[in-house]
């Protein structure tokens, strides 16, 4: 496994533009982090990573994935997003918070055959906004399985993933690493999934 240690605040371009490619034309699946804990994941046009991911997510059906994109307009290719969802979400995003919504056809199967909805996330984190930006198009992203770690801390991270992925994104411990709040925005109104970082208030 590859790693760059990365400015938190001002990402180096190069590091960013190498895990890139690496994403898109090795099959790799990458380490990052958001505004949450640290995700894992590869990008939605390289079949090798998504084949990766899908054996990772079917191998424990708690590993949940969303998809993380750089903006609006990039989420609107892969969910059916109405003009009052939008506008509740922009409240929100960037941020912590996973909306799930219908998936349109663009979604893998490999990932979800079955399932007709898909988490979609706009972390307010500048690294895996760029990342997803040199990618031009969104990361199918899961969390990692880290019994009793932390996983914002990046030096727990590392071992749990050594044998999973092939480059990480490491800025450091994250501040106050928590999960994001999920909110299912398929049904007649918002509903309130789970309760993570991020502060629900409709």
């Amino acid at each position: 496994m590859i790693i760059y240690n990365v400015h938190p605040v001002n990402p180096q371009r190069r590091l960013i533009e190498s895990t890139a490619r690496i994403c898109k034309d090795e099959g790799g699946i990458a380490v990052y982090p958001t505004d949450t804990v640290y995700g894992m994941g590869a990008c939605l046009g390289n079949a090798k990573g998504i084949e990766r991911v899908g054996r990772l997510l079917h191998k424990d059906d708690k590993r949940l994935f969303s998809f993380i994109c750089s903006d609006f307009s990039q989420m609107s290719q892969y969910v059916i997003l109405s003009n009052a969802h939008f506008k509740l979400m922009k409240r929100y995003l960037p941020g912590p918070f996973t909306f799930i919504l219908p998936a349109t056809n663009l979604v893998p199967k490999k990932i979800c055959p079955r399932r007709k909805t898909v988490g979609v996330r706009i972390p307010n984190c500048r690294t895996v906004l760029d990342l997803v930006v040199s990618l031009h198009e969104p990361l199918a992203n899961t969390s990692i399985n880290l019994p009793g770690g932390s996983r914002g801390n990046p030096d727990e991270v590392r071992p749990a993933v050594l044998n999973e992925v092939d480059v990480m994104l490491d800025i450091g411990p994250l501040d106050d690493p928590f999960g994001s709040t999920i909110v299912d925005l398929t049904g007649g109104a918002p509903a309130l999934i789970r309760q993570g970082k991020g502060v629900w208030n409709e």
